[in-house]
């Protein structure tokens, strides 16, 4: 009889734990590196984490469940390469002093949703004010909701001296672009947001930020709605980490066997 080794066994279950992981029971998704500002030389590591409130798990590099994961720096853009079941998912050598952004864009998932209270708490929480009525306009069932989810993910890392440079569009189909670059901020200023949707500004769509608790405590969270440019602008209370994020939601194409497709935002940082 052939014989697996544990780690086999370990990577199975968490694949098996992350398909178990929906929109409903875990709202966030994102990049969290160990360091957010490291030396030139210093090695960057960072973990793929999905849960809620900003706490939740670690999951290892998979290929299988990303279509893109890159790294894009004043060199360019590369893959952040590893091998399946890393953990943490990201760990390399920045190539250059500056700012290095991280991306990570999953493979679509599905869900299915046989209780509209539920989905209907998930639209509130993520501010979709107008699916349930284009639902009913649309006569799509309320028991029997089918959805695909795809996750945009991304985080700003600080490699040596990065105070002249600021985020950028990569090109994720919803992306959160920070319009500050947090390296410069401190607590009591502000940062913006600008949201886009297949590279143009999405208005009137709810962004949400979370600073992570100190010393296990709880996360706080604040929403604002983006102004006609794709804006959304928060105050930053105290120093900390930062995790800002966003979920649009459209109509599936006929093709995919779903009734809505939704793209999740996520954009990670600290401020010292």
């Amino acid at each position: 009889m052939r014989r697996y080794p544990a780690r086999c066994f370990a990577i199975l279950g968490l694949m098996l734990a992350w398909d178990q992981v929906t929109p409903a029971a875990a709202h966030e998704f994102w990049i969290e590196p160990q360091d957010f500002s490291v030396a030139a030389g210093e090695e960057i590591s960072a973990d793929i984490r999905i849960g809620q409130d900003f706490k939740g798990d670690a999951f290892p590099y998979i290929p299988s469940r990303f279509a893109a994961f890159r790294r894009h720096d004043r060199d360019g853009e590369t893959d952040v390469a590893g091998t399946t079941g890393d953990l943490p998912a990201l760990k390399l050598l920045p190539r250059t002093e500056g700012l290095t952004i991280f991306t990570y864009v999953s493979v679509a998932e599905r869900i299915r949703f046989q209780d509209w209270e539920k989905f209907a708490f998930y639209l509130d929480y993520e501010g979709l004010d107008a699916i349930p009525d284009l639902h009913a306009a649309r006569g799509l069932a309320r028991d029997d909701i089918r959805e695909l989810y795809t996750r945009c993910a991304k985080a700003l890392v600080t490699v040596g001296d990065a105070a002249e440079e600021q985020d950028r569009a990569t090109g994720m189909r919803l992306e959160l672009v920070a319009a500050e670059n947090p390296a410069t901020l401190s607590s009591g200023k502000e940062i913006g947001f600008t949201l886009l949707w297949e590279g143009a500004p999405l208005a009137d769509t709810q962004v949400a930020l979370f600073r992570r608790g100190t010393e296990g405590g709880a996360a706080t969270r604040v929403v604002a709605r983006t102004d006609e440019t794709g804006l959304a602008r928060f105050p930053l209370p105290a120093a900390g980490t930062y995790l800002a994020s966003s979920v649009h939601m459209i109509e599936a194409p006929a093709d995919r066997n779903a009734d809505w497709e939704s793209y999740w935002a996520s954009l990670t940082f600290a401020v010292e």
